[in-house]
């Protein structure tokens, strides 16, 4: 299917692309890759459909005090993180040793494709560009924060960059029609909108035992910082244990807000309330798996929402707030129970209803694994396959 885009040219659920010859790729990750995250599960879960089509896929990370080896992952530089703007922005740089070490990994592997996430994310993503001689696809998967400096950087800083950095691509993917509105800002070039994906086939996961209470679980899963909705997580429950006595809340993450938000759950004395902390993916599968309920209050700056996807995929119906991101994948039947922004009350009715309706909730979940089909990897590797060539 081929959509317009403005001046641009998009394309989602492109024609089956056979007989492609083998390619070398390397995908390119700003951010720490030890900690969990979208792009993270983007990059891992496209290397792996890649791999499965017969191309040689190999990723390039920050070095953190933390990073491993891992297999076909390699890390290069120093990588900071750094509070901004409701979440952690990552930069990284290779100086002196790390940069000529940099430099003779990519002239000895000759990649054919080098595919940037977030390239704009200082620095490592623009060294790499610096010293390719592969043909260079970057997909953006941000939009600009809430508050001043992320609002100053969305306006001034990004299009300076963009100015460059565009001219030295070959294609450019953006994962939603509300990021690609404000990237096509920055550029007339051409946007293939392609969204994020998920392995359908690797959602298997087993309900944990010492769960099975009687109790019905609703599951967070997210970093615990101000834009992701922690908080207004709580105290969607707080209100909701009012009148089901017979419910609980797993929050499953970390971040700079998990003393905050075990001080609320402490002061309101809601002992059913479980933090969980990091998890891995199949621990994640295992929480999918045990939640009868998914809550997804992001307030901003969600460019698409993966775990939305994710709770699709596993039959979970869920319940959140319509950020834009979000809206980009809800059907008009999921949207119904996604709240404004910052609207606890409405999100409070939203969950009564799930909880108390078992028909409603059979539905969603039919509904939602139905949806989470047509963004399996299989497919969406294909379109991007196809901006590669």
């Amino acid at each position: 299917m081929v959509e317009s885009y403005g001046k641009k040219t998009t394309f989602f659920g492109a024609d089956k692309i056979s007989d492609w010859l083998s390619m070398k790729i390397a995908q390119v990750c700003p951010y720490d890759f030890t900690r969990h995250g979208g792009v993270k599960t983007h990059i891992l879960q496209l290397a792996s459909a890649l791999r499965k089509q017969g191309h040689e896929v190999k990723i390039i990370a920050p070095k953190t005090t933390a990073a491993d080896s891992e297999e076909d992952v390699y890390f290069f530089g120093k990588n900071m993180s750094l509070g901004f703007g409701g979440t952690k922005i990552d930069m990284n740089v290779c100086l002196g040793n790390e940069r000529r070490r940099l430099i003779t990994f990519l002239e000895s592997e000759q990649f054919d494709v080098i595919h940037y996430h977030t390239i704009w994310n200082p620095v490592l993503p623009f060294q790499v560009l610096r010293f390719s001689k592969a043909r260079n696809v970057a997909t953006f998967h941000d939009t600009p924060g809430k508050g001043f400096i992320p609002q100053f950087l969305g306006r001034w800083v990004m299009p300076l960059v963009a100015r460059v950095v565009f001219r030295k691509l070959h294609g450019i993917i953006s994962v939603s029609p509300s990021q690609a509105a404000y990237i096509s800002r920055f550029s007339n070039r051409a946007i293939t909108i392609i969204p994020n994906g998920i392995d359908v086939e690797a959602v298997t996961g087993n309900s944990l035992s010492d769960l099975k209470d009687g109790k019905r679980t609703i599951l967070f899963l997210g970093r615990l910082e101000p834009r992701k909705g922690i908080m207004e997580a709580l105290a969607v429950f707080k209100k909701l244990s009012e009148k089901h006595s017979d419910i609980r809340l797993i929050v499953a993450g970390t971040g700079d807000m998990l003393a905050q938000a075990q001080a609320f759950v402490a002061d309101h004395e809601m002992a059913h309330v479980l933090f969980v902390g990091s998890v891995s993916d199949q621990e994640k599968w295992n929480l999918f798996a045990t939640a009868d309920l998914y809550i997804a209050p992001a307030l901003y700056g969600e460019s698409f929402g993966i775990v939305l996807l994710e709770a699709m995929a596993a039959g979970v119906p869920m319940a959140g707030y319509g950020n834009e991101g979000y809206l980009n994948i809800l059907s008009k039947e999921q949207v119904a129970y996604f709240a404004k922004p910052g609207d606890t009350a409405a999100l409070v009715q939203h969950f009564d209803a799930l909880l108390t309706s078992p028909a409603l909730r059979d539905r969603l979940i039919l509904h939602g694994k139905e949806r989470a089909l047509s963004y399996d990897w299989q497919h969406l590797s294909r379109d991007i396959l196809k901006v590669y060539g």
